[in-house]
């Protein structure tokens, strides 16, 4: 679609597809007739449960934070208190404003016209957005039919031009991993930098980053928006070698991290008993509704190592439970028209009683 403005801009974005932002829940409110109030935002991926405590102590001390200065621009602080929950040395790490400014970074610093970046799809859609905005060519790999990398389709694809692999561990929206020594093998047969996405990594708890020593070309980006609960304050990192946290610091913009959510950050780390706790109540749920969901009939569950499930639905088809279950004020995520996923709604984890609601409400189209 061209845009006719007066302005001179980039001629790739006349073609370019951005990201589709979530509708706001006061949006889904008004057109489908509720109240906010009764709305569950089962479509995000985020905690059903916010850090109340640790708002409370944030709250306190917030007349400490000297809100008027930049913050320190090397983030050491959170960089330490990053390094205390990871094992993974200060030199290692790179805090970011959320787990997209970390992709931006490392697009920005491999990326420009001509160059390729190769996904294993189908998989979080950011992945595209930051490489075709450096110029990058964006390459997908089409899973095999479990989900599972197909990762010698991923290698024979690799070529001079090939820049980046961006594979995505708990993968959204299959929920899949990628087995390490998957993982390790794309890194010793190319000189590619590898991309993990381990936004998941706390409800699985398999991660790649023993490895970030032994490959300079491999980079972990993780966010604190899931297990810890903490989407509102964007606060993401990168784990990689030294070497290449000094070539990835040279994209890094100074200040796009507030002083407040750097605190929130520092506090949710140290106090981190709590994403312990909260990881494994969503564990449970997620077990508990697995078990319950495949129990009815029409549609397909998918395991899962996230905080999601993927199912496919079979019959009544996934369009038409979609409705079903916006009109109850139900929102999960529609991804019925991506061919990988057809027919497929990914489902965010919530608490018992959303959960419960959930069943009601599946239970509800099956019998009507």
């Amino acid at each position: 679609m061209i845009l006719w403005i007066k302005m001179k801009y980039r001629d790739m974005l006349n073609s370019f597809v951005p990201y589709e932002w979530e509708p706001s829940t006061m949006e889904i409110a008004s057109r489908i007739g509720l109240d906010p109030k009764k709305i569950i935002r089962l479509d995000t991926n985020t905690s059903p449960i916010p850090p109340v405590k640790l708002l409370s102590k944030i709250g306190k001390r917030i007349h400490k934070i000297q809100i008027n200065q930049y913050p320190d621009t090397s983030y050491s602080a959170l960089r330490e208190a990053i390094s205390d929950y990871t094992d993974i040395s200060m030199d290692s790490i790179i805090p970011t404003n959320g787990a997209d400014e970390a992709l931006d970074i490392i697009c920005k610093i491999f990326l420009e016209n001509g160059y390729e970046a190769i996904a294993s799809t189908p998989t979080y859609s950011y992945f595209r957005i930051a490489v075709e905005l450096q110029g990058g060519r964006y390459v997908g790999i089409i899973r095999n039919a479990d989900y599972s990398d197909n990762i010698e389709a991923i290698l024979s694809r690799i070529n001079n031009q090939t820049r980046l692999i961006f594979l995505c561990s708990p993968n959204n929206p299959t929920g899949n991993l990628t087995p390490i020594e998957d993982i390790e093998k794309i890194c010793k047969e190319t000189d590619a930098a590898v991309v993990v996405d381990e936004a998941y990594y706390e409800f699985s708890g398999k991660t790649a980053a023993s490895l970030i020593e032994k490959y300079d070309n491999l980079i972990i980006v993780r966010t604190m928006s899931k297990a810890f609960s903490l989407a509102g304050a964007r606060i993401g990192y990168i784990l990689a070698s030294g070497k290449t946290v000094r070539l990835l610091n040279k994209a890094r913009p100074p200040n796009s991290l507030g002083v407040i959510n750097i605190e929130l950050a520092i506090l949710a780390l140290k106090k981190r008993k709590y994403m312990y706790d909260l990881t494994r109540l969503i564990n449970s749920e997620k077990e508990k509704l697995f078990r319950k969901l495949s129990k009815i009939d029409g549609m397909i569950v998918y395991p899962s190592e996230a905080n999601f499930l993927l199912i496919k639905f079979i019959d009544p088809p996934a369009d038409k439970v979609y409705e079903h279950l916006l009109k109850e004020g139900i929102v999960v995520r529609n991804l019925s028209t991506i061919p990988a996923t057809k027919d497929c709604l990914r489902i965010t984890i919530g608490t018992k009683k959303q959960n419960q609601r959930l069943l009601n409400a599946l239970n509800k189209i099956k019998g009507e």
